[in-house]
């Protein structure tokens, strides 16, 4: 038996991230004090805009920095030639509060490469929150969607996979990959911070 076109995820923990949780925590604080958000995929909460990489500060460079560090050491490029990369990797980001009961309905990036997600704070809820839907469900299973598929090590296939949001922990994702966040019940508000990774033609000559 052999698994075909596996999805590939990302999960990493940030060294010692207390010094920079805190000082992502008070960008998004300061941010959202004058601004009201964004609606998008989020359910209650608060959603900045896209452009957190400019407002952000450090921070928000130093996070974006390791995110692409991840995602450059997993993409490869089988017609570069000579060592020219022909694509360089731009990244978007923006931040998520959310209260408790708010929560994110299952979507997708399009347009981008890869995605991730970045907890600052968890809420005072460490059960898992992030999950990522299997891309094939329930495809082939519509006619019978209680079925499922069992691996030699006779394990059934899951269909979806969740994530604790676990302060310093980076997750990172196919674009294309469907993914929604549970409701928060912790006794706080819990904050993120979202990325897509795309890619740009290569800039050449002289900058």
């Amino acid at each position: 038996m052999k698994y075909l076109f596996p999805t590939p995820v990302m999960v990493t923990s940030l060294a010692n991230p207390d010094t920079l949780n805190a000082a992502l925590r008070h960008v998004i604080e300061t941010r959202r004090a004058g601004d009201e958000g964004v609606q998008r995929s989020n359910i209650l909460g608060w959603h900045s805009d896209s452009e957190m990489l400019r407002w952000g500060g450090e921070a928000a460079k130093t996070l974006a920095l390791e995110c692409l560090r991840v995602c450059a050491s997993r993409t490869d490029d089988p017609k570069m030639q000579g060592g020219q990369p022909r694509f360089e990797f731009g990244i978007e980001m923006w931040a998520n509060v959310s209260p408790p009961g708010a929560s994110n309905q299952a979507h997708t990036h399009p347009g981008a490469l890869w995605s991730a997600v970045y907890y600052v704070d968890d809420g005072g809820d460490s059960d898992a929150s992030l999950v990522l839907m299997d891309p094939n469900y329930p495809l082939n299973r519509m006619y019978a969607p209680d079925l499922r598929f069992v691996g030699k090590d006779g394990e059934t296939f899951p269909t979806q996979q969740m994530f604790a949001p676990t302060p310093g922990r980076l997750v990172i994702f196919p674009s294309w990959l469907s993914h929604s966040v549970r409701p928060s019940k912790g006794p706080r508000e819990r904050i993120s911070i979202a990325m897509n990774v795309t890619t740009v033609p290569a800039r050449r000559g002289p900058r």
